[in-house]
């Protein structure tokens, strides 16, 4: 009879780990939240705030194909980008996916990226897609592990 309730009890923690998880759409509203954060980090000039949240094996592909590689080097670009009187990042998100873990989520966005003209100082916007890619350990934190950045093609006006 014991070992009939133990099994029963030992079946009954299986399934409850089996099923469930968490609510992706929540979990992706809890990474926009920490995006968020970020962006307050990116008004705010504070790089240790921004640099934080990527993760030390991070991988930043920005929209001429340069390849940045970890928190410290990425930090390091959002100081020079601060440092420019022009500079503003606006996103609006388009999408974004979860797993159910509570470990992995995507985040998608349309980016308008403000910076100087080299050659006169004017402000110039870029506008992109961006894809980012976040994770998380058991109790940890949110951490970008990649992002990557396309230009969007600027249309012409059409001629009259």
């Amino acid at each position: 009879m014991a070992r009939r309730i133990l099994a029963m009890a030992m079946g009954a923690l299986a399934l409850a780990g089996c099923g469930g998880g968490a609510d992706p759409a929540a979990v992706v509203d809890t990474v926009r939240q920490t995006e968020q954060s970020q962006l307050q980090s990116i008004a705010s000039d504070d790089v240790v705030g921004i640099a934080r949240l990527y993760a030390d094996d991070a991988v930043l592909v920005r929209p001429d194909g340069t390849v940045l590689h970890g928190g410290a080097e990425i930090g390091a670009e959002y100081a020079a980008l601060i440092d420019d009187p022009n500079f503003d990042l606006t996103i609006e998100p388009t999408g974004g996916w979860a797993s159910a873990n509570d470990d992995l989520a995507v985040l998608t966005s349309q980016v308008q990226f403000t910076t100087s003209d080299p050659e006169t100082g004017e402000p110039v916007t870029l506008p992109m897609n961006s894809q980012t890619v976040w994770t998380k350990d058991p109790g940890g934190s949110w951490m970008i592990r990649s992002a990557y950045n396309v230009a969007q093609e600027v249309q012409a006006p059409a001629a009259e």
